[in-house]
């Protein structure tokens, strides 16, 4: 009886591992075929390196100005500070 269940549970393993094994997850080493994006061109990828970088870093900023414009206070107003 036990002896019935270890050989399931082998057969069952070797099944479950084998597909593992095959070709399906293979990729050829070649340079950049691992990244989302071309590398070929290098003034297209610094320009959209630079715009993804700056739209990531101005998003804070973009931010707080529509949440300080949404209650009508900018961030500078140009001209001599206001008298009292």
């Amino acid at each position: 009886m036990y002896s019935s269940i270890f050989a399931r549970s082998a057969v069952r393993s070797r099944a479950v591992t084998r597909p593992m094994r095959s070709g399906y997850y293979h990729w050829e080493n070649e340079d950049g075929s691992h990244l989302p994006f071309s590398t070929k061109n290098k003034a297209a990828l610094a320009v959209g390196m630079t715009v993804f970088l700056a739209s990531g870093f101005s998003i804070p900023f973009v931010g707080a100005w529509w949440q300080l414009h949404k209650v009508g206070k900018p961030f500078y107003k140009p001209g001599p500070p206001p008298s009292e």
